[in-house]
């Protein structure tokens, strides 16, 4: 199966770009603090929020991608 067909791998797929652009968020407002600047502490938390939780998502996601493997696997035995 191909996975641009497979609704599991596309939700997969979304939820890794917003993790790294989350990622991207954070890293700019280091870099922007390390120079100097005083960034708001608020897009930090922001950053940290949104790939705490996308990265949440993705464990739930994962999960129940496996879930249908788990049970092919115990009836097999």
């Amino acid at each position: 199966m191909s996975d641009s067909s497979n609704p599991v791998m596309k939700s997969m797929r979304h939820l890794h770009q917003r993790y790294e652009e989350a990622g991207k968020d954070l890293n700019n407002f280091m870099r922007d603090q390390t120079r100097g600047e005083q960034p708001d502490p608020s897009q930090f938390l922001d950053a940290l929020k949104r790939q705490s939780l996308t990265h949440t998502a993705m464990t739930a996601q994962f999960g129940l991608l496996q879930k249908p493997l788990k049970t092919v696997l115990n009836e097999t035995k």
